[in-house]
């Protein structure tokens, strides 16, 4: 009887656990929403905005590369309720069903309505061209648009020094290595798929100066067979002698302290490292910079082509909380979200529409008024924003650069192709090339340092087996322990002294 009363207890004390169980299963509204982003990705201030609008906290977590982020949603597919990777990860993921699509839930498109109202219909379009036709949703027919809301995207291209290189250098991906003048200023990116389609430009460089369309373009600066791949890894190789090294987020440090002149960038990374080094604003670990230490940076998307990419927001198939996540995209896609993740970050909203345009576009680069007739560079990015208004601006030749760091022209982006995801074999070989790159690229003291070890570990070790033919090396003797000391009945003083 005791048993069964107490069976009873357990049952009625953990009712409400079983409860709780069941509701994180079917629950589809929360007051919670768990967000996961780059660092240094948002401004978090918004948040509290959101919070106040909505009774929604955000719990915000970081993650470190595409990678990483599916790595994590493979092992707990319940971490988070928004994501947001960049499009070649977002195709994996939709390809695998880790992702759900966005379109699907009818009942809270009124929360996207704004959004899809002012995306740019250039965006939209790239978007809606990469179709999702294989794995779970192959026979859907859906596009990575349906996946997704977009939130920033960009470039790849040179940031270099204007003082000390020039224009001609950064023309195509190869220029910079031409100028000895600058070997060892230079850097690439520490990834394996950026440096990858940087070294597929230089491969096939003069296919790419030929390709006069976009779709040749693409299939170029996608291609994954061994020949390509290894033709790569022998041209990454070639550059190490010429480099500062590899990095991933130190390059827009490096050239605005002067430690390099040129070096591989995000468009994004590219106008916070020329609004820095002019002494636009003040970065929080460079500190305020002294007038001689100022410089005048630019950016240039080379000829032959580059990488477009598009990172949005995306939502894990292991979430339920469709009520805060349609919330929180309809909140992170107005306008005054968008202006302030734009200040905050430096990077590119895929939001167009009127207010973006005038309050972005024109207030921070139109100089129009200061330029005589004649004078300036006129840029029409009705492109991005559509064709039925006005969207043309005009720029001084020394600021082109940073516009375009923010907002390419029609041709950049007519020569910049949206990279695919690698197959499992193809990754597996991309990165055996990449390590083999890689494994190459100690510096010659790194080299010394460990020659100089190991020559002194192989003379300690034949010091240590010839020690009883060499005289002047005497091993200390071992002293007794406390117990083997205190079972001595007797000790002379020099013995006592000794211990």
């Amino acid at each position: 009887m005791k048993k069964v009363l107490m069976l009873f207890l357990t049952l009625f004390i953990l009712a409400p656990t079983f409860s709780l169980f069941g509701c994180a299963k079917t629950e589809t509204t929360s007051k919670v929403i768990r967000v996961c982003n780059c660092e240094d990705y948002i401004d978090e201030s918004i948040f509290e905005e959101f919070t106040a609008q909505t009774g929604i906290e955000v719990i915000y977590s970081t993650y470190g590369t595409n990678e990483n982020l599916y790595n994590e949603l493979v092992i707990n597919p319940n971490s988070y309720d928004l994501v947001v990777p960049s499009e070649y990860m977002i195709e994996k993921l939709a390809v695998e069903g880790r992702i759900q699509p966005l379109t699907k839930k009818t009942e809270y498109q009124g929360y996207l309505t704004d959004y899809n109202s002012n995306i740019s219909p250039f965006i939209k379009e790239k978007l809606q061209a990469i179709e999702i036709d294989s794995g779970k949703y192959k026979n859907d027919n859906l596009s990575l648009y349906d996946f997704m809301v977009g939130y920033m995207w960009g470039t790849m291209g040179w940031v270099y020094n204007t003082e000390t290189v020039s224009v001609d250098d950064v023309k195509n991906w190869y220029s910079p290595f031409n100028n000895s003048d600058i070997y060892g200023r230079i850097t690439i990116k520490d990834s394996v798929r950026d440096s990858y389609i940087v070294g597929l430009a230089m491969v096939y460089q003069d296919e790419l100066e030929l390709a006069t369309d976009n779709q040749t373009i693409t299939e170029i600066l996608n291609r994954t067979d061994k020949t390509s791949i290894n033709k790569v890894g022998d041209k990454l190789s070639s550059l190490k002698d010429k480099l500062y090294g590899f990095e991933v987020d130190s390059g827009k440090n490096d050239i605005v302290l002067g430690n390099i002149d040129a070096y591989v960038a995000w468009s994004g990374d590219a106008a916070y490292a020329i609004d820095v080094a002019a002494g636009e604003y003040d970065d929080e670990d460079l500190g305020v910079l002294e007038d001689d230490q100022l410089k005048s940076l630019s950016y240039y998307i080379p000829d032959e082509g580059s990488n477009i990419w598009f990172d949005g927001f995306v939502m894990p198939s292991g979430s339920t909380n469709y009520d805060a996540v349609y919330k929180f995209l309809e909140f992170i896609s107005s306008s005054s979200s968008v202006y302030a993740n734009m200040n905050y970050t430096g990077y590119t909203s895929m939001m167009a529409g009127d207010y973006i345009f005038d309050n972005i576009v024109v207030d921070w680069f139109d100089e129009s008024e200061d330029l005589e007739v004649g004078e300036g560079i006129e840029v029409d990015f009705s492109y991005f924003f559509g064709n039925n208004g006005d969207y043309t601006i005009k720029v001084s030749e020394e600021s082109y650069g940073r516009l375009i760091a923010q907002y390419p022209t029609q041709e950049n982006v007519e020569r910049c192709a949206v990279m695919s995801f690698f197959d499992s074999e193809t990754l597996m070989d991309i990165n055996e090339m990449w390590e083999k790159v890689k494994g190459e690229t100690w510096s010659w003291w790194v080299i010394i340092l460990i020659v100089s070890l190991v020559v002194l570990l192989a003379i300690l070790m034949i010091l240590y087996k010839n020690k009883d033919k060499i005289k002047w090396i005497k091993l200390p003797e071992r002293k007794k322990s406390y117990a083997q000391r205190k079972g001595l009945t007797e000790i002379s003083k020099k013995e006592i002294k000794y211990l």
